[in-house]
């Protein structure tokens, strides 16, 4: 494909842009004073027409009071003789006037290789985890990174590739011109120091403070000091952390087939607070003994095999765990800062013993038997703050779920509940009626519910819907779904079905879907206004895989 050549812009375009950027979007040439309009003009012209240099200066001015002292000493202190170099000094401009925890953020952007796609979730949790972001009033952490993050955003400084259901960033990736400005300032304060192919294998690295290794060989880590904090590895080839007693965040990226000598190293990692090796291909009975981690906040280890130990749960400090169907704490008892939980697979009565857990923001259950139905109900009653809920039945398909958990009226947060999933045979006494679901809802998933009606014309009346995945949500009797009205913001639609059905959608239904993604057993019958829409028709045996 040849790619598009951008061009510079004219002095009209580039005060357009400039001032859409500073103002929020508004109409620039109505709402903006004569006075800033002048100063909009010399700003806009500095820099040469450059879309990226003028994106960052709007940026700028956006964070700013609208007032004519304030742009003009933006404009007074850019430093505009740069020899060639306009954009990078501009973005410059932009990095020195952040405050100085957002200075962090962004530099450590420079960890993660040139074009990756980062999660939004997991460099949140590693900023928490390094102590980047300050603590607000009543705000989590977390809830504050994601301020940041955002800010970064309207400054340009990020950009976004895809956002959440309920509109937060989800992934994103960082320009090259950008990256190369987080590389040299991390470089100039020591910040982090970044290996890769290139890297001088001569030059000594002893006093680095986080390291990322990139697609490098393992031997590069003798030029890691003992001292580092932070250690990053992209690669497949495993590294030894035995030496770095004082790291607090450790995630390695692509790893395959960890060894046992790798996970027993971690054990004298007492200073972690970020564990991560997803999809590491781990296949160990236990994953290690956590006794000696006092302070460990984030362990993700999905994506692989490993039983973790009861010793995970006497932590304090636990903010999120996401395993893959672990066993539920049986001990514990002062988890008070854990926020995520995914996800626990209780055996026999293990939810009888689950601690409260009164900070938890996103919870998914496994369970295939029964008599977890009541202690998780009790459970969900003393969740004050629940956003995500997840609740997975792998037992008979002939065993119903009762009613307190399709609908859990008993959730202290459940009218500002925005995620739930659920997987498991609806009884025929309960009929799916809308004003019972949370009515924030942004997000719905029905796996296996077997309905006996046509569940549409009921989750059309979902105001605040934007995703909804069906599968098998049907009884097989029911061969038409028909979409009659309703469906105001909804914007992916997902439908799975194992034997032949027509879906039809009637006209000014759905005006926002963009995503529909169907199994080749369902014919669509669309109104020519969702021509637009893109569609992806998957083969039903494949379809679990999306």
């Amino acid at each position: 494909m040849t790619p598009y050549k951008l061009n510079f812009l004219d002095d009209k375009e580039s005060l357009d842009l400039l001032l859409k950027k500073a103002l929020s979007y508004q109409e620039s040439k109505e709402e903006c004073p004569s006075d800033l309009h002048v100063l909009a003009c010399e700003l806009s012209k500095k820099c040469k027409g450059l879309p990226l240099a003028l994106i960052v200066v709007g940026g700028i001015l956006l964070n700013k009071e609208c007032t004519y002292p304030v742009w003009n000493r933006v404009l007074q202190t850019m430093d505009w003789y740069t020899k060639g170099k306009d954009c990078m000094q501009v973005l410059a401009m932009s990095y020195e006037d952040m405050p100085y925890h957002l200075k962090a953020c962004f530099l450590y952007l420079a960890s993660f290789p040139e074009d990756y796609e980062i999660s939004a979730n997991r460099l949140i949790r590693m900023w928490v985890a390094e102590g980047f972001i300050p603590l607000e009033g009543r705000a989590t952490m977390e809830e504050i990174a994601e301020d940041c993050l955002e800010e970064l955003f309207q400054r340009s400084m990020i950009q976004v590739l895809s956002r959440s259901t309920n509109g937060s960033i989800k992934c994103f990736q960082v320009h090259d011109l950008l990256r190369d400005l987080a590389m040299h300032e991390a470089k100039q304060e020591n910040f982090v120091t970044v290996f890769s192919q290139a890297s001088d294998v001569n030059q000594r690295y002893g006093g680095t403070r986080r390291a990322s290794l990139q697609s490098c060989k393992p031997e590069l880590l003798e030029y890691v000091g003992p001292n580092t904090r932070s250690l990053l590895w992209f690669g497949l080839r495993i590294p030894k952390c035995y030496n770095f007693r004082l790291l607090k965040v450790l995630e390695l990226v692509g790893v395959r087939n960890c060894t046992p000598d790798l996970v027993r190293g971690i054990e004298k990692l007492i200073h972690l607070k970020y564990l991560g090796f997803r999809n590491s291909g781990i296949a160990l009975k236990s994953l290690c003994s956590f006794r000696q981690m006092k302070t460990l906040e984030t362990l993700d280890i999905r994506g692989t095999k490993v039983t973790v130990p009861n010793s995970l749960w006497n932590i304090r400090t636990l903010r999120h765990v996401l395993c893959d169907g672990i066993p539920a704490p049986t001990s514990a008892s002062n988890l008070i800062n854990l926020q995520t939980l995914r996800s626990i697979c209780p055996i026999d009565s293990g939810f009888r013993k689950l601690p409260i857990l009164n900070n938890l923001r996103n919870l998914h259950l496994f369970t295939s038997h029964e008599e977890n139905w009541v202690p998780m109900i009790t459970l969900l009653q003393t969740l004050y703050f629940l956003v995500t809920l997840d609740i997975r039945f792998t037992g008979s398909e002939e065993i119903p779920l009762p009613v307190e958990i399709v609908y859990p009226k008993s959730l202290p947060n459940y009218e500002k509940l925005q995620f739930l999933s659920l997987k498991g045979l609806w009884s025929k006494n309960v009929s799916l009626e809308a004003n019972l679901f949370p009515p924030h809802l942004v997000k719905l998933t029905l796996i296996k519910s077997k309905l006996g009606q046509n569940p549409m014309p009921e989750l059309g009346k979902l105001k605040s819907l934007k995703k909804l995945r069906l599968r098998n949500v049907v009884d097989k009797h029911v061969s038409i779904m028909i979409c009659p009205d309703g469906f105001p913001v909804l914007q992916y639609l997902e439908l799975d079905n194992n034997w032949n059905m027509d879906f039809t959608v009637a006209q000014r239904v759905m005006p926002r879907l963009t995503y529909l993604l169907v199994c080749d057993k369902i014919e669509l019958h669309l109104p020519p206004e969702l021509q637009h829409v893109t569609i992806k028709i998957v083969n039903q045996m494949t379809f679990k895989y999306y």
